[in-house]
Formats: structure tokens, sequence, C-alpha cells
């Protein structure tokens, strides 16, 4: 078997009341990607596809340290599916043998059809966008269809499914993390997956910072209002960051100003869960400097205000994915490397909300 295409692997389970005395709500956890020396996972993305059954994608390969910052080629998309109560072997469904890819994001159509966003590139800045369909639940996949120009896709979280309107939420980059001249932007790209159009709507910047928020996540409230969070770059310019939020009362075709959430964000990735009737969860580094510890709050007023937060992972787990599935129990995926380890693996968490005791933050 090629290695370079699929990897067999094992995935650790910890059920004992010892490992979860301090998280009760942590009914299961394992890790989905494999245990194979220099193979680095980063920027997952998790998916219900049929009741019981999930789909996990990520970006990893063979590289000394981590993958797009210490390898430039060979980093492809690769996927495993949970079926009767099990991770199938990890697969590498997109190959990128002389460039890389970037965070996959997956999306589910009323149709049960799977769409899989990706892009490639050298870097953030220079990027080509990409969907690829599965009409079976994430086991087979069509030919990539290449984007517009212009267009990105989302760029880490899943899109807003109304009807055949996918609200996705994106951003973009321009100019070296480190050069004097630099900018970031969120937009909210609005594809009709029916006649195959595009509509750009922002751009979405922090007042009087050109160089701030990226890689939105939507929530619609109760009242069919639409909220976006967004990572902060603010610490990579010496800066304190926070989770940054906009509204739109009319599906995403406009937005209130920027304002910041009192949450904080250390330049890394996050992830809105609804949670239905009001009630949501957000999870990121409850940090202004580091990528961990991995953290969730929880909301009861469609995200006015947030509890204290719940610590997931205290010394690493950042990039979460988190899905709300049919039976009612949270499902999260991030990227985690273990004490004195560089290489990451993909982690999968399943939250029972039930166990969560809630006080104000």
């Amino acid at each position: 078997m090629n290695k370079y295409k699929h990897l067999v692997f094992l995935s650790f389970v910890w059920i004992s009341s010892l490992c979860f005395a301090d998280r009760p709500w942590i009914v299961k956890e394992e890790f989905i990607s494999p245990a194979v020396e220099h193979f680095d996972c980063h920027s997952s993305n998790i998916i219900e596809t049929f009741p019981g059954s999930l789909c996990a994608v990520w970006k990893g390969g063979f590289t000394e340290g981590h993958c797009n910052v210490d390898s430039k080629d060979n980093i492809g998309i690769w996927a495993s599916l949970f079926q009767n109560g099990a991770w199938t072997e990890a697969k590498e469904i997109v190959s990128s043998p002389n460039t890389v890819c970037w965070s996959p994001v997956l999306c589910k159509l009323s149709s049960s059809e799977l769409l899989l966003f990706y892009r490639m590139g050298p870097n953030p800045r220079s990027l080509v966008s990409f969907i690829k369909r599965s009409y079976d639940g994430g086991s087979t996949w069509s030919k990539e269809e290449l984007l517009p120009a212009g267009i990105i896709g989302p760029t880490k979280t899943k899109p807003l499914v109304l009807g055949n309107t996918l609200l996705c939420p994106s951003s973009s980059e321009a100019g070296e993390p480190d050069a004097q001249h630099k900018a970031t932007a969120c937009w909210i790209e609005i594809y009709d997956d029916a006649a195959h159009t595009w509509k750009k709507i922002g751009p979405l910047q922090i007042p009087n910072r050109s160089f701030g928020v990226i890689e939105p996540t939507l929530y619609m409230t109760s009242s069919n209002q639409i909220k976006m969070f967004c990572r902060d770059r603010a610490h990579k310019i010496g800066q304190t960051g926070y989770v940054w939020t906009a509204s739109s009362d009319d599906f995403g075709n406009s937005w209130s100003t920027l304002s910041p959430t009192p949450l904080p964000n250390p330049d890394s990735g996050v992830d809105v869960v609804n949670l239905g009737n009001g009630r949501a969860a957000l999870f990121y580094n409850h940090s202004h400097t580091e990528r961990f510890p991995l953290s969730f709050a929880v909301s009861f007023d469609d995200c006015a205000s947030w509890s204290a937060p719940f610590t997931v992972e205290k010394t690493s787990g950042e990039f979460p994915s988190a899905i709300l599935d049919s039976e009612g129990m949270i499902h999260v995926s991030y990227a985690f490397s273990s004490p004195g380890e560089t290489q990451r693996r993909i982690k999968h968490v399943v939250i029972d909300l039930k166990y969560v005791k809630i006080t104000s933050q």
C-alpha cells in the first residue's frame, strides 16, 4: 500500500472516569489522523453526513515540522469517515505534489450532497479555490471544479445553508504578515448552487486597523439575524486580540460595523455552533498570546453574552471545527500536539452539554 495515499492508524479512546473527572461533559475523545512519524496535520473540518455517521477532513503531509510553514509541497487533503462506530483509515482525497492545500471546509446541502471547498497555493495571499462534490457521504468525490477568479470560498468554517443558497464565510489577506504594508478583510460570498452564481459582500474590516480580522464563522439567531465571529490578527502586530463580531438583518447582504467581544483571541481560528432556541457554543483559544487552552463558552441569548470558559485542552488544541449532531451531541475536531512534540494530529471530542454547569463570564 502506498503510504502517501492510505494510512492505517489506531484511534486511542479514553473513557475512564479518571480521565474525565475535571471535564464530565466529555463523553469521548480520540485521534482520527494517523500516528505516523513525520506526518503533520492541521485545519480539520467535521460534519455529520447521515445520523450516526461523520466525515472529517484536514490538510496534512509527510514533513519535518509543520505543514504549510516548514513544508511548501506535498501537503494534501486527507479524509476519514466515522461509520458503524469506528473511523475508517485515513485517505488522501486531494494531492498536491508541487504545492500545498489550505483549510478544507465541508458543507452538507439539503439534498445530502456534500461539498468540499479547498484552496491550493504557496501562501494565503496567492491561492486558487476549488469545490469537489460527494453523493455518498464522503466515500467518493467528484472531479474538482475551479472557482471563479476573485471568489475565495469559505476559508475555515462551514457555509450557512439557506435552501439552495450558501453564505460562505470568507476572508482575504494582502501583503506579507511581517511587511510594513498589509491588510486583511472578511467577506460573505453568496453562492446559488442551483444557478451556479456568486455574489460577494464586503469588505468587513476593523475600524481604523487594516490588518485585522480573518476566517469568520456564522450563526443564525432565533429571529433570523445572522452574526459573524472572526479571528483577530492583532497579536501578530503586538496588539491585544479579541474575537470580533458583526451582524446582518438581511441574510448577509449588509453588515454592521465590527466590534470586539469580551473573548480573547491569540490570532487563531474559532468556530460557533448553533444549539437551537437561542443557545450557542463558541470554540476558541482563551488567551491573548497562546494557542492554548482550547476552550468553549456558552450563550443562552443568541450570542449577546457568554458564559465563563470551559477548558477542552489545557496545553494544546487549535483551529477547532464544531457541529451539533442529530442526537444533540457536540463534535469538535482540532489540531493537537503531545508535550514535547512539534508535529500535530487531529483529535475528535464529543461533548454532552447536559453535564455542563454554566456560570457567567
